[in-house]
């Protein structure tokens, strides 16, 4: 339930006591085993409370109907605890009563599609022992991947047409996992209707994800990609060629922006691929879920499809760029359609797409208490 949209008595400030409450809130709609977990005013928001910057734009909106502070998006999604946030309130209410307005940082905010739940995994500098074996299956599969790599690159960025580019992509990667002697398995193709837009999320294990989903759909996708590899040309090139919408991870107005202009995109038929999690870690699990694809899903009114991918991360650990044998399967879950518009019916599109996308991964649930056991 939404906070009630009473404003303040005139002349209230806005206490901390309110804030946690409206924080709390939300937290139990996002996570509802969190509900009654415990923090205080210097909890992180998204590290330890796990609101990302789209939860956090809905927490600005709660807190302007209960407070009745108008905020602005960009330094208020910029705070990173109750405090901070309290203080940008604070900020705004002092400016309101003298009639002036608060100048927004010009600094970006967290990213509102894409990113981590917490600091980046830092590398592992153990060193691991690989046989001879495994050596030669390595120095092999490279070669395959920089030959078909660059092949690809080559027929699809030269391709005039964006039927061909997907058709010769798809074919790049089918042989990527055959040249390299690995099973690849793909189940519930009658889940997606030709000429028919989809927003498709899928959980993120491996650097082979984007490869694995290319080479198991075989309908025009456009994924979603973080806007710093626009600074490398040649993955640039081959991004836009192949219809790479990229975001703005780092500017909370770039992003409110992205989201908009890929919703429309959506809404004009096109089909959009996210890996909502975000990030992988080396260790296996489903992390939680950001909520940009359910949002423009929502906003769209458009299905989900969820996809789980199996074994990617036995392949390729985390930062560990050494192959090891293992076979890929993919399952394409059965559409699930928005009842609405709104937040409510963008956690439920969440939910509803979390289980079924843990439900065939064959990884644990790190969310506790949303253990899903596996399929058999």
């Amino acid at each position: 339930m939404s906070a009630p949209d009473i404003p303040p008595a005139a002349g209230t400030i806005p206490d901390i006591t309110t804030l946690l409450a409206l924080i709390r809130e939300l937290v139990g709609e996002v996570h509802p085993h969190w509900k009654n977990l415990h923090f205080s005013p210097d909890t992180h928001l998204e590290k330890e409370l796990g609101l990302d910057s789209i939860a956090r734009m809905e927490l600005c909106t709660r807190v302007e109907s209960s407070l009745g502070v108008k905020l602005d998006e960009t330094t208020a999604v910029r705070a990173t605890t109750p405090n901070k946030l309290l203080q940008v309130i604070l900020d705004h209410h002092a400016a309101r009563a003298n009639g002036s307005e608060t100048v927004a940082d010009s600094n970006g905010a967290d990213e509102l599609l894409m990113g981590s739940f917490g600091p980046e995994e830092e590398p592992d500098e153990s060193e691991s022992t690989h046989t001879p074996g495994e050596w030669l299956y390595a120095l092999y599969s490279w070669s395959i991947f920089i030959t078909v790599g660059v092949l690809t690159w080559i027929v699809v960025v030269l391709a005039p047409f964006a039927g061909w580019r997907r058709k010769l992509a798809h074919t790049g990667a089918r042989l990527l996992f055959f040249m390299t002697m690995t099973p690849f398995r793909v189940t519930g193709h009658e889940h997606l209707v030709p000429d028919h837009a989809y927003i498709i999320v899928a959980n993120h294990a491996s650097y082979l994800d984007g490869f694995i989903l290319t080479a198991a759909l075989d309908i025009p996708i456009h994924f979603i990609a973080k806007g710093e590899l626009t600074r490398f040309l040649l993955a640039r090139i081959l991004l836009q060629r192949f219809g790479v919408e990229f975001v703005d991870r780092f500017n909370s107005h770039r992003g409110a922006s992205d989201l908009r202009r890929i919703t429309q995109k959506a809404q004009g038929g096109q089909t959009i691929a996210f890996f909502p999690e975000g990030t992988f870690t080396t260790f296996p699990g489903l992390q939680p879920f950001r909520m940009g694809a359910f949002v423009t899903a929502s906003r769209a009114s458009i299905p989900v499809i969820p996809v789980a991918i199996s074994g990617a991360r036995d392949i390729i650990r985390g930062s560990d760029w050494f192959p090891h044998r293992g076979q890929i399967n993919v399952t394409i879950r059965p559409p699930i359609n928005p009842s609405g518009e709104g937040w409510q019916v963008a956690l439920n599109l969440r939910n509803a797409a979390r289980t079924e996308i843990a439900r065939y991964c064959g990884e644990p649930d790190l969310v506790e208490g949303e253990q899903i056991g596996t399929s058999n």
